[in-house]
């Protein structure tokens, strides 16, 4: 037993290890990524939105409110892009980036381009959008940079890429720190708003910490040290940031370009032009009145009057400064009409059931705010994914092997179960990423090659006692051993036992008045009622030799009532031999008279034999005693002898 356990623990150990190396390869060669990606949506939605309200960002996207408010068709001539820089700077803006590529002249007008550079040179505080391009040619790929037009690149501002990272699925994931190109470095969007909010020049020093994976920049002084971590990919540190996205779309203040546009200079749509934008500007043409009278708090608005009523204009503008939504803060402007195709898919994208797409200045807003408040979604190590793999799945082979496949199957439904929590739970709480369909895939593949092992030995091993018992004990005992195959032992164990001997008296003489085909005739009249007998009392038919029988209760199969059984099992076949005799002396013209011998004890009980030949059966003086037992029936006169251990163990029944 003990043996078959080692063995059984080893295969399936075995068989862990195969399902954890294979597991293991197709971690490392992406198989898992589709699937994982997903489960990294149901992580953020499961954590849900992230509060922003100490964030300096918001967005300004050209709507349907812009399309409908503006005069002109889209594409915008450059000067409303001017006129947008320069009410943006007026109301107190800090920075002003721009999601829309100005890399072609206008188209609209021609002085357009030149208005727009004296805007933008002038608020210095604008970063523009390039990008590098790649065409597909007969020659082969073509990469370009594809930067702002030259009359924009002469104002000196900022530019950076504006590189999309999507991932099999079209959703929007990661995002670009910066690109390689030729012998110098492109930042993204993203990466020029970090440097300028955390005060670096515009090519910071760069070092890479290969051991943490993080980009570090820093001033020529090296004071001002600040760093991004790359996304960990399955070949290593990529130059990515994993977006930590705060929420579903409009997690940040949004506004419509309309509404920037909208002062007492630019001409809106007759219901539209509201000089919304008067209220924040410094320089307004409209009296404090006006402006007291459009703010949104009434609380304030009286406070203002009062302040004003007192001749204190300079409490009037704070009251005012108060309510401006865009003091301080960071413009991000682009579009989000679906007709302009810069919506994107995001983890959010089905948020309470709701499908909404996001638009792409608004994943550069979570991206930026990742990396300014260094909330960076941090992915564990390859190597410890494996390392896991290998602990779940020997935990679940072994809970299999040692507890079976219910039990084993519950500890595979809690592993698996931990596992989901566990997964969900780092992300929530502490923004790690560990891959989570290779650990649950493992359990479970685990769980099922073992039962299989399991089942298949256990088949082997049924195929195995039914081919050694079949033909010598009940089918009742056979189910049992069938059943429980650790009941007993092949190799040898010492068992408590009663044995039972048969044999027909004056055989020799009998089957020397048949003839051989009639002898075998008698012996199965004889052997067949006798057999069964002796199987209704779930005794083990040891052997045959000749018209002798030998029996065991007790083995292979554990029973405390084997001494009772085999009495009643040998007084059983002396009332059928009382039939039997008068229709095989009708028939046959013999007399059958059996002496039998019974005795109990402590016997050596296993396979005996050669390694090509053998047999299950029992040794020991109690089974030697019993033959004795048989044997002196003789020279008593007597047809049934039952031993003192035995008489001992059935006498109460």
């Amino acid at each position: 037993m003990r043996k078959n356990i080692v063995k059984q623990t080893a295969l399936g150990l075995g068989i862990a290890v195969v399902i954890s190396i294979l597991i293991s390869f197709l971690l490392l060669i992406g198989v898992f990524r589709g699937l994982e990606l997903k489960t990294l949506d149901y992580r953020f939605q499961w954590r849900g939105p992230k509060d922003v309200s100490h964030s300096d960002l918001i967005i300004i996207t050209i709507d349907d409110q812009t399309f409908k408010s503006c005069r002109d068709r889209y594409p915008f001539p450059r000067d409303y892009y001017a006129t947008l820089v320069e009410n943006l700077k007026e109301v107190g803006v800090k920075l002003i980036m721009f999601d829309i590529q100005f890399t072609e002249p206008d188209i609209k007008n021609p002085l357009g381009d030149k208005i727009l550079a004296d805007a933008i040179n002038k608020a210095g505080n604008v970063i523009l959008a390039g990008k590098i391009a790649r065409e597909f040619t007969r020659g082969g790929l073509y990469e370009y940079v594809d930067e702002p037009i030259p009359v924009l690149m002469e104002t000196g501002s900022d530019w950076g890429i504006v590189g999309e990272m999507q991932d099999s699925d079209g959703f929007m994931r990661r995002y670009l720190i910066f690109e390689p190109y030729q012998d110098k470095l492109l930042y993204s969007l993203g990466s020029r708003v970090f440097f300028y909010e955390k005060g670096l020049p515009r090519e910071p020093k760069l070092s890479f910490n290969k051991r943490d994976g993080y980009f570090v920049f820093s001033d020529s002084s090296g004071k001002n040290v600040q760093k991004i971590l790359g996304h960990r990919g399955s070949r290593g540190f990529e130059q990515t940031i994993l977006i930590n996205y705060y929420g579903p779309t409009s997690t940040f203040p949004t506004y419509s370009m309309s509404s920037l546009l909208d002062d007492a200079d630019f001409d809106l749509r007759d219901e539209e032009d509201t000089d919304y934008l008067e209220i924040f500007k410094k320089n307004s043409i409209y009296p404090y009145e006006f402006k007291i009278a459009l703010l949104a708090d009434s609380t304030k608005q009286v406070e203002a009057f009062s302040a004003l009523a007192l001749g204190d204009t300079e409490r009037v503008d704070e009251i005012i400064d108060s309510e401006n939504p865009f003091k301080d803060k960071i413009a991000l402007i682009g579009v989000s009409l679906e007709e302009l195709h810069d919506n994107k898919y995001t983890p959010f994208y089905n948020y309470s059931g709701v499908q909404r797409l996001m638009p792409g200045v608004e994943t550069h807003a979570h991206a930026i705010q990742t990396m300014v408040d260094s909330s960076f979604i941090k992915s564990v190590p390859i190597l410890v994914d494996i390392l896991i793999i290998f602990i779940l799945s020997m935990i679940t082979a072994v809970m299999v092997i040692f507890a079976r496949p219910v039990i084993g199957g519950a500890v595979a439904v809690i592993l698996s179960a931990a596992v989901v929590a566990g997964a969900f739970w780092l992300f929530t709480h502490q923004s790690v990423w560990i891959y989570l369909i290779p650990l649950v895939v493992t359990v479970v593949s685990s769980y099922g090659g073992n039962v299989i092992y399991l089942f298949l030995s256990e088949q082997k091993e049924k195929k195995k006692i039914r081919g050694m018992f079949q033909t010598y004990m009940s089918p009742k005992v056979l189910k049992y051993l069938e059943d429980h195959p650790d009941a007993f032992s092949l190799s040898g164990e010492k068992r408590e036992a009663t044995m039972f001997f048969s044999d027909v008296q004056g055989f020799t003489t009998i089957s020397e008045s048949l003839s051989a085909e009639e002898l075998s005739i008698v012996l199965n009249k004889y052997l067949s009622p006798m057999t069964d007998i002796l199987m209704q009392y779930d005794g083990y038919v040891d052997k045959y030799e000749g018209d002798a029988i030998m029996c065991d209760f007790g083995v292979p199969m554990e029973d405390p009532d084997h001494a009772w059984k085999a009495c009643y099992a040998a007084l059983d076949q002396q009332k059928k031999l009382e039939v039997l005799r008068e229709e095989i002396k009708k028939d046959h013209g013999v007399d059958i008279f059996v002496r039998m011998g019974v005795n109990s004890g402590i016997v050596s009980a296993g396979n005996m034999g050669s390694a090509q030949r053998f047999q299950y059966t029992v040794m020991g003086d109690a089974v030697n005693q019993a033959s004795r037992f048989e044997g002196a029936n003789k020279q008593y006169g007597t047809y049934l002898m039952v031993g003192e251990e035995t008489l001992k163990r059935a006498k109460d029944y």
